[in-house]
């Protein structure tokens, strides 16, 4: 059996900033409302995955996820065009749109848990991938990281695929 290795990493997007959104993780605390680059951090991002390649490794990049993400404001009462609902929010709830504008998507360690075929019973890889239930601004990346990994990883006899469980409804605080 063939078997090799791939390191994914999350490009950051547009929006990233530091908003101080993981109660309880110190340096997003420490850092919160500081101003950020996102193009320097796309490029520092860009530069480690090349040497990563550069030194012989598999290299995967996953793109940035849309932000703000404006399906999840809809959900939560924001209405009108694009433009009017990311307005209302930054006017109405500006803690909300910071959490909806979030690219933590760039972290994708927590994306999903990889079971080698090796390792289970049916000799298949599985990828289980992750809910991120436990605070908001991750729970919305479930739908966009099981679409990452459907592309990377299509459906066959090799590969088994599942969701961890669903964040079901969009709640803020």
């Amino acid at each position: 059996m063939n078997a090799w290795e791939v390191n994914f990493d999350g490009l950051p997007g547009l929006t990233h900033h530091y908003a101080g959104l993981s109660f309880g993780n110190e340096a997003s605390t420490k850092h919160r409302y500081r101003v950020s680059n996102p193009q320097l951090a796309a490029k520092q991002g860009l530069k480690k995955m090349k040497a990563l390649a550069d030194a012989g490794y598999q290299q995967a990049v996953i793109p940035p996820q849309e932000r703000p993400n404006v399906a999840l404001l809809r959900q939560l009462g924001f209405t009108g065009s694009d433009a009017q609902v990311v307005e209302r929010a930054a006017r109405q709830s500006p803690d909300l749109l910071s959490a909806a504008s979030s690219a933590s998507s760039m972290w994708v360690a927590n994306a999903a848990t990889v079971s080698p075929s090796a390792d289970s019973l049916d000799g298949r890889v599985h990828l289980t991938v992750a809910n991120l239930n436990d605070k908001f601004h991750p729970r919305q990346r479930g739908a966009d990281h099981r679409g990452a990994v459907a592309r990377h990883f299509p459906g066959s006899a090799a590969v088994c695929r599942a969701s961890g469980a669903s964040a079901g409804g969009a709640v803020w605080r």
